[in-house]
């Protein structure tokens, strides 16, 4: 029996209700008059209709990459490098893993995570981490499991001599999706052959290489759109430098284009120390911007500590090019970065770190949406790991972190950030946090990583139909 994905049903039923608001914004004054009851003649006669509860999903990053095999043969496709840790959470009864098939590009292996539904539509939730040490990709990456969309915003990468950036292109439903790339570099939007109408078959997993588009850059941003099927779409970037390997990442989908973004959780850890050496122009830490629109944006970047320690810096990022703020002479620590901007624009920040063997990791930090009331995650094993709550709101915030039977409280008050210790690989429920916005990061011997932590999937609520 084939499977309907979660996604593709959650699309049917909105759709489904935007065809039938259209249908009462086009009638509704007739009905109004026309329609009634025998007990209520002035009132249109109506049924409530309950949308079927469908499976959850969402799909995670997958493995490492790198473009060849381990022979080093068949640099056009990728193949994956030792095996990423997955943490899983649910409101429902349990949580199916299973894989996407790989296309001719090769394939990072991601899971499919499905909640079955129940009685109602259950959450789904996911976080994964890799260390590796294979050849030239060396490093640490983590990145959370998402929901398939039609847009996504990739801050990061580079296609300079010994950078390579892989965007991994997830399609977990029933039908082919058509994926359109907008790429931008420091020049201006990249024009190419193949960035359009890029084809992922059902349940498959496409790797789109950024250096197959645009050469010797080395800052881009991607903006992944696609039609039919909906996509999961990150990044890899792995570094060499020089003949040494400099590190390993993967980068989740930012926040869409708004006048403030948040990035929750950024590591500082030995910044000038990794910018020593050979080939380490691109070792200093940075905040990514892109403007997409036409007006020049004045920008104002907050960066706070969890003691209420930090600064400001000021910049200005030109339409449709992208704009590297360089940071300086901030102290090792765990960050979040806030974003005002005049204009509408993307974000996200890149920090590299020495590591025990002498060599350095990269890591690429995305700027996320606010949460809801109450959410699930997971966090994938790995060191040292933290979670990041900032609370942009006016309100002081008192949040409970939820895991079995062990409950923490925790008060983020308004405008102020707190950093907390969370269980790895247990299920964590989160209440309390309309209005944050939450990251996880690691920072240990082998290098450095964070990820988003993910609002709750929508889903479809009962709707009223009128004759």
């Amino acid at each position: 029996m084939s499977r309907t994905p979660a996604s593709v049903r959650r699309w049917v039923v909105r759709g489904t209700a935007t065809a039938i608001a259209v249908v009462v914004a086009a009638g509704a004054v007739t009905a109004a008059h026309a329609l009634g009851t025998d007990t209520d003649p002035g009132r249109p006669a109506g049924k409530t209709v309950t949308p079927v509860p469908a499976d959850a999903e969402r799909v995670c990053a997958g493995n490492a990459l790198r473009l060849s095999d381990d022979a080093g043969n068949d640099a056009t496709k990728a193949s994956t490098v030792g095996s990423a840790t997955v943490a899983t959470a649910t409101t429902g009864s349990s949580v199916e893993r299973s894989g996407l098939d790989d296309s001719a590009t090769g394939g990072s292996k991601p899971r499919l995570l499905t909640a079955p539904a129940g009685d109602t539509t259950p959450q789904v939730a996911g976080s994964s981490y890799q260390s590796v040490a294979s050849g030239d990709v060396v490093g640490v990456g983590a990145a959370s499991c998402d929901d398939p969309s039609q847009s996504t915003w990739l801050v990061g990468g580079s296609t300079e001599t010994g950078r390579t950036s892989l965007v991994t292109l997830s399609n977990p439903t029933d039908v082919n999706a058509t994926v359109d790339l907008s790429i931008y570099d420091g020049s201006g939007t990249v024009s190419a052959p193949g960035t359009t109408g890029i084809v992922v078959a059902p349940n498959t997993q496409k790797v789109v290489p950024l250096s197959g588009f645009v050469s010797d850059q080395g800052s881009t941003v991607v903006h992944v759109e696609s039609s039919g099927g909906q996509i999961v779409a990150h990044m890899q970037e792995s570094i060499v430098r020089t003949l040494t390997p400099g590190g390993f990442d993967i980068i989740s989908g930012g926040a869409a284009p708004s006048t403030s973004q948040i990035i929750p959780g950024v590591v500082l850890e030995g910044a000038q120390e990794a910018q020593r050496g050979d080939d380490t122009a691109d070792a200093a830490p940075i905040v990514r911007l892109f403007v997409p629109g036409t007006k020049a944006a004045r920008v104002t970047l907050g960066i706070t500590t969890a003691d209420g320690g930090g600064s400001t810096v000021n910049a200005t990022a030109e339409p449709g090019v992208v704009t590297d703020v360089t940071l300086d002479d901030f102290p090792d620590g765990r960050y979040a970065f806030t974003v005002t901007s005049t204009e509408p624009l993307v974000a996200g920040a890149r920090t590299t770190t020495p590591t025990y063997d002498g060599r350095t990791d990269v890591g690429w930090f995305a700027s996320a949406d606010p949460l809801g009331e109450s959410t699930i995650t997971a966090v994938a094993p790995g060191e040292n790991q933290r979670l990041t709550l900032v609370n942009p709101t006016r309100s002081d915030a008192d949040v409970t972190i939820r895991s079995g039977d062990e409950t923490q409280d925790v008060q983020v008050v308004a405008g102020g950030v707190r950093t907390v210790v969370v269980p790895v690989a247990k299920q964590l429920e989160l209440q309390g946090t309309e209005g944050l916005v939450a990251g996880v990061t690691y920072m240990g011997d082998d290098g450095i990583a964070g990820f988003p932590v993910r609002a709750a999937t929508e889903v479809s609520t009962p709707v009223r139909v009128y004759p």
